[in-house]
Formats: C-alpha cells, structure tokens, sequence
C-alpha cells in the first residue's frame, strides 16, 4: 500500500546539553529556556507533508518536570525569514501564554489556537504535546488575520480539533491517493471554523459530520467498559440530539452495534494476549458488558469465525502481534522542519 512517509525526530538522539537549541533551529521563533538548569529537554515529533499543507505532532517524554521556555515571533524575524502561513495548534497536553499586541490568553490540553505567522507575537510554554496543522495563507479566508492569537472555541472549531487528532492518529495507514480528499475536507472545516458564514458551513457539511462521528467513537472508546455506556450518555457528553446521533451511524447497525463491536474486539484481544493473566471466558465476558456468557459466544463467533475458547487455543500455540512497528520513514523533506512541521 502506498502510504503517506511519515518524517521523525527526537531530542534523545541528541547530546543532553544541545537539545534545546537543536530543536529550536527549525522553529519559525527566537527562544529560550527560562531557567537553564531545567531538566533534560526530552521530545519528540511525527510529521507529514499533505499537498499544500503541513501536519505534525509533538510530544513531551517526561511525565514531571517544570521546564518552561519562551518563543518570540519578532518584527525583525517576520521581515528577515518572510515566512507567511497560519499555524493551527491543537494542544494535547502542558499549557502556554500566548501574547500579541491585542491579545493576551492562556491555552490548556483541548484547546485550539490560530495564530499567524506574519504578525508579532509570543508563547510561555511549560511542554505538554501538540498537533499542528500549517496552511498557507492563499488557502485561508480572507480576513483569517483578525482571529490572530484566538482559541477556536465554536461547535465547529471543537470538530476542527476532534478532525486533527484523528488525521494524525491514522497518518501511519493514510494513502496518497487519499490526500486530495484529506486536504480538501481539511480546508472546508478550517474555512467553517474561522469564517462561519452559511455557505462555508454548508460546504463544510461532510467533514463535519466525519469529525462529529470520529467524536462519538472516541467517546465510546474512553467510556466503552462502563456499564451505563447507552446513547443518552452519549448525546449528553458529546451535545449531540439522539436524532442527530442516530443519523451519524446510519448504515452500519447504529451506534450500540459500534459499542458490541468495540467491545468484542477488546475483548479478542484480552483473550488472544497471552502474556496477560488467565481468566474464565465468563469474567471477561462479563467485564466487556457482555452479562450472559452463552450470548458473548455466539456474538463472538458471528464477529471473529471462532469461538472465545478456540482463541485461546491460539493463542497457546502461537503469537500473532497485532500490529508492526512503524520505522523512522525516510530523511526529513528539504524546506522545512520536522520538529515545528513550518517552512524553513
């Protein structure tokens, strides 16, 4: 299959002291630590470059610390590197400060923030991780300059994050040939979220509902062993009406054959890990919401082609890893940087 290279880079390839600066080389900011005694700078980051777009994903390796570092974008570094496209953060973890000249706000995991490229500003970061989406400015709306600095805190802009973290959560099985789609879905949601004008919301219509689905299976991931898991929870912790939910899943057996299913997959491969500790058949049965062990058989079977017990008849005689490492893909592409996902 021919899949979208996936471009990497981290700090622990790099001498402890160098780290920092290192990585900062590709940033499109002037930066510094604040306290230079700081712990070991340990990240990493996934890149991709899709059509005209950039989308790239970092990560802080340590799990306590109080590292805290500034990046500027100046006058002087907007005139001399001439560098012109929006920055789309979606923060997964950690938290900045983000200053301009008119604004002024603090972001924590879950917000999504705009800022552009061609206007002065500055971040405090203490480092959590982060997705990030680099368009270029022909592809903006006319008018997306003013949303400089701000959290995108709409319905729509909630998608746009929910659509991110799903695009680089499938990067790895992304084709080439789906690109194209992937960019111009990309764009329309991006276009709602920062002008949200009739027309764009409309053209933003199937994507919408791409990024309201992927939320409520991300939802149903989270919550998928609780036993009060029913679509009422559902409507409510997504905002969604039960019609509305009920649309989404139209098709595929609605939305409590999405949660049989997740269930029985999780627990195929409780019973197929034989690494893990024996239990009966039933307790796992039961633990995946399945309370009457002989229905668990008989879903099982239809789901998989064999029964619960013959899956760990397998499993005795052989390891079938479910899934292959990923390597490091090739050299990171000329023009621009992996780490920060920007132009060079």
């Amino acid at each position: 299959m021919d899949t979208v290279p996936i471009f990497k880079s981290s700090t622990l390839d790099l001498p402890e002291a160098d780290r920092f600066h290192l990585w900062m080389e590709g940033s499109h900011c002037d930066s510094r630590l604040k306290d230079e005694t700081s712990a070991a700078f340990a990240m990493d980051s996934s890149a991709a470059t899709l059509g005209p777009l950039i989308l790239s994903g970092r990560r802080w390796l340590h799990q306590e610390g109080s590292l805290i570092y500034e990046m500027r974008r100046t006058e002087q570094r907007i005139r001399t590197d001439g560098q012109d496209f929006f920055y789309l953060l979606l923060l997964t973890g950690g938290r900045n400060l983000f200053r301009s000249e008119n604004v002024q706000s603090r972001r924590g995991a879950g917000d999504l923030c705009l800022s552009d490229a061609a206007q002065p500003h500055e971040y405090e970061i203490k480092p959590g991780g982060g997705i990030s989406l680099v368009v270029p400015r022909d592809f903006m709306p006319r008018g997306a300059g003013n949303l400089h600095g701000q959290t995108l805190s709409s319905g729509i802009g909630r998608l746009l994050g929910d659509h991110l973290l799903s695009l680089f959560r499938n990067l790895p099985d992304l084709r080439a040939q789906d690109v194209q789609h992937v960019v111009q879905s990309t764009l329309q949601l991006v276009t709602a979220a920062v002008s949200p004008t009739d027309d764009t919301v409309r053209e933003a219509e199937s994507p919408i509902r791409n990024a309201l689905r992927a939320s409520v299976l991300r939802y149903i991931d989270v919550h998928l062993l609780d036993p009060d898991l029913t679509p009422e929870r559902i409507c409510r912790g997504i905002g969604l009406s039960r019609a509305r939910l009920y649309q989404l899943f139209e098709g595929t057996g609605g939305v409590m054959r999405q949660i049989q299913r997740k269930r029985l997959r999780r627990a195929y491969r409780v019973l197929a890990d034989f690494s893990l500790p024996r239990r009966r058949i039933a307790e796992i049965a039961w633990s995946h919401g399945f309370s009457d062990d002989k229905h668990f058989y008989r879903l099982f079977k239809a789901e998989f082609g064999h029964t619960p017990s013959e899956t760990l008849e397998r499993a005795r005689h052989s390891l079938d890893p479910s899934f292959a490492g990923q390597g490091d893909g090739a050299d990171r592409p000329s023009g621009w940087s992996v780490p920060w996902g920007v132009p060079r």
